[in-house]
């Protein structure tokens, strides 16, 4: 014989839910999206929630059901952590690297702190800020998903900042300097023990239009070695390493 194994409850009172902390931020639009659904066919999923109310999975749910004023439904789980609920809602809409980031961050997970100041400062994406901040010059999915788990810990802040101050300075120059593409490729010349950034610099400022668009992180590091070699001595001149994938910034 089948046995009810939870309870599931209805109400009207969207005021007794909770925001889980460390949960994601509500997206309005698919927010609206839902509206939508719910008005041609609401399906009466459950909200889940913890015995405090706070919601474990469907906030996005009850925000449109808000909206149409119907009854939402909802069922009470207390073995479930944050952890579960980054996993459950990455089933029905993927979590964004920021959203990992502002979830650790309202948990206050040691040093991810330190990634949003980064970011916010520098004007660098999460994922090359995450590489930036351990040393490395190129991203894998080890890196990432140890990100997502909490496991972040940096270890190159001085390093980092001071070629995100070089990336601000190239920006004055070049206006995609801020692509994933053309970060990933001055990070691995930056690396280049021959390379000299007030060269470089100099050449872009009095040459910037030779400085274009790219295809790939290597036609950009192929650019920036013609850009530093343009009218330069055979002794300034260097061979930037087009595959150098080490984390040695």
């Amino acid at each position: 014989m089948p046995k009810v194994v939870e309870k599931v409850y209805e109400t009207t009172q969207y005021n007794i839910f909770k925001l889980y902390k460390g949960n994601r931020v509500v997206k309005e639009p698919y927010v609206r999206r839902l509206v939508e659904k719910i008005k041609n066919k609401d399906y009466k999923v459950p909200v889940i929630v913890d015995s405090k109310m706070n919601i474990v999975d469907g906030q996005h749910r009850l925000e449109a059901y808000k909206i149409v004023g119907v009854p939402v439904r909802y069922l009470i789980r207390d073995d479930m952590k944050i952890e579960d609920i980054r996993s459950l809602n990455s089933v029905h809409m993927k979590w964004s690297l920021m959203e990992y980031l502002m979830s650790h961050v309202k948990l206050g997970t040691p040093d991810y702190k330190y990634i949003e100041w980064f970011i916010r400062h520098y004007n660098i994406q999460v994922t090359e800020a995450v590489s930036m901040l351990q040393g490395f010059h190129y991203s894998t999915s080890e890196q990432l998903d140890a990100f997502k788990n909490g496991k972040f810990k940096m270890t190159h802040l001085e390093e980092a900042s001071k070629y995100a101050e070089r990336i601000r300075e190239i920006h004055k120059y070049f206006e995609y300097a801020y692509s994933k593409k053309f970060i990933w490729a001055m990070l691995s010349v930056f690396a280049n023990k021959s390379f000299k950034w007030k060269h470089f610099i100099d050449k872009l400022s009095k040459n910037s239009s030779k400085m274009r668009v790219q295809a790939s992180r290597v036609d950009y590091i192929v650019c920036v070695e013609r850009l530093y070699n343009y009218n330069s001595t055979d002794g300034k001149k260097i061979k930037l390493d087009l595959y150098q994938r080490s984390s040695d910034i």
